[in-house]
């Protein structure tokens, strides 16, 4: 199936007039450029296509609707600014959020979720947060989300109209909030009935009776949803509803394009493939590694005279052949004490882990692939683990980042472990999680649900396998001394 770059397409409808305007008097270097896909980096410090992103002048809209929020690593942007050499002075970007709402189910095994009627796909490049009442972000593990979380979905579609996320967000919303059932969805519509103002998308039958509707309604156009869902009806009652098309509306001639993501439809025979919903013709570029079906690529080329989905490309370059396994149990960040390369098992907070050539091994900042044999003992690292053993008992790491030597919090002297509580010992006040006992001390802080709570609270809710964040060092006696627990379920 393929999508013609209409998820987030409205950015050229509205952002490409200001490329006309967009080069500065006497910058001689400076380039109109457009920019789509996946931003890396840091918080501080993103990047798209291997250039940094100067946001402090941007323009910044969700899904074409003016919002207040940040661009963050993971999110899959289209974007308007001025190439001047390694940085993109951006001047508008879009956030595309494929899905939002409540989660129907998690299938760790599967590295999959579903919500809305979307199917969801994880992979190990895939990043994963829980919003903080105090606007920071805490990272997860897929297995910490559950049925009836609520999340936004940033990411791009597959060839089977499915959703590839590249950052996924919980949400501080729950049940009894208002905002709980207010959905915003992506996809075909399906059995178009004009006169009753329906039509299906993702098993769900929308109603657009009462929506403020853009474009023309057609069966098997491409829309944006948002409105109330009823779960129990499968039912969405749409208070704005979008059909996209194929007519942009923008010129884009020889305006230069950089993107960043993964390759979707490869046709090696006519030499193209999709990428943000563009058609990519790579038959004059330059290609460096090899390009297959997945693989996350930067793009660099100009768009065609009269095709405004075609890029003309003059280099490709496969920075990971695939996104790897995206079914992490739990996570691990620390510096690393002991790496054998050989082996290929890498020691952190006292936990051994197993590689191999199917993990992802990255930096954040700059961000880029790392090989295994470039990790050094005392670097910091966030390892992301499935529940996959070796004959040692070893879990299996699914992702090795290496990246500063801050937790997020300030605490550059801080291990943190993720995970199942197991073995809870309440009078005792510890638990097993991975291979440690878990203790505590007067200062440990506890939180249930982003609330800070008394120990004698904690303790008193804490269930066997409930999932838990620590953060800790190990003390003298083996065993690791929390100064944070936060229970997440």
């Amino acid at each position: 199936m393929r999508i013609k770059g209409v998820q987030g397409l409205l950015a050229l409808t509205t952002l490409l007039v200001l490329a006309a305007c967009g080069t500065q008097p006497g910058a001689n270097t400076a380039t109109s450029v457009t920019l789509a896909g996946v931003v890396g980096g840091t918080d501080t410090n993103p990047t798209l296509s291997g250039q940094a992103l100067d946001l402090s002048s941007a323009s910044v809209t969700v899904n074409g609707d003016a919002a207040q929020t940040s661009v963050r690593p993971g999110m899959f942007i289209y974007a308007q600014g001025v190439s001047q050499g390694s940085t993109v002075a951006v001047q508008s970007v879009d956030v595309q959020i494929e899905v939002k709402g409540p989660i129907e189910s998690v299938d760790v095994a599967a590295s999959q979720l579903t919500l809305v009627g979307q199917t969801v796909s994880v992979d190990a490049l895939t990043r994963i947060y829980e919003e903080n009442p105090d606007d920071t972000y805490t990272t997860l593990a897929l297995a910490d989300l559950q049925a009836g979380d609520y999340v936004e979905v940033s990411g791009t579609r597959q060839a089977d109209g499915s959703v590839l996320a590249t950052r996924i967000e919980r949400k501080l919303v729950t049940s009894g909030d208002p905002e709980y059932g207010q959905v915003e969805v992506k996809g075909t519509a399906t059995n178009l009935d004009t006169t009753a103002m329906t039509f299906d998308l993702g098993g769900y039958t929308v109603d657009y009776s009462g929506a403020t509707v853009e474009g023309t309604p057609a069966e098997g156009a491409f829309v944006e949803v948002k409105g109330q869902i009823d779960a129990a009806t499968m039912t969405i009652a749409a208070s704005k509803v979008e059909f996209k098309t194929a007519d942009h509306g923008s010129d884009h001639d020889g305006e230069q394009a950089e993107f960043y993501g993964p390759v979707v439809n490869l046709d090696e025979a006519a030499m193209t493939f999709e990428l943000a919903g563009f058609t990519v013709d790579y038959s004059g570029a330059t290609v460096e590694g090899t390009l297959v079906e997945g693989a996350y690529v930067e793009v660099k080329g100009t768009f065609d005279a009269s095709d405004a989905t075609l890029v003309h490309a003059v280099k490709v370059e496969v920075k990971y052949e695939h996104g790897g396994e995206g079914s992490s149990y739990g996570e691990v960040k620390g510096p690393v004490e002991t790496i054998d390369t050989a082996a290929m098992q890498i020691t952190v907070a006292g936990q051994t882990f197993w590689a191999d050539a199917n993990t992802i091994v990255k930096q954040d900042d700059p961000d880029g692939p790392l090989s295994f044999d470039q990790i050094q003992t005392g670097d910091w690292v966030e390892v992301k683990y499935s529940d996959a053993t070796d004959a040692d008992g070893n879990n299996y790491a699914t992702k090795i980042e290496v990246g500063g030597g801050m937790d997020g919090e300030g605490h550059d002297a801080y291990h943190e472990l993720e995970g199942p509580a197991t073995g809870v010992d309440a009078a005792l006040m510890t638990f097993q999680l991975g291979s440690y006992t878990v203790v505590v001390s007067d200062a440990t802080v506890y939180e249930v649900f982003d609330a800070y709570v008394s120990a004698a609270d904690f303790w008193a809710q804490l269930s066997e396998g409930d999932r838990v964040e620590v953060k800790g060092n190990v003390n003298e006696s083996g065993n690791f001394l929390a100064a944070k627990i936060e229970r997440s379920n």
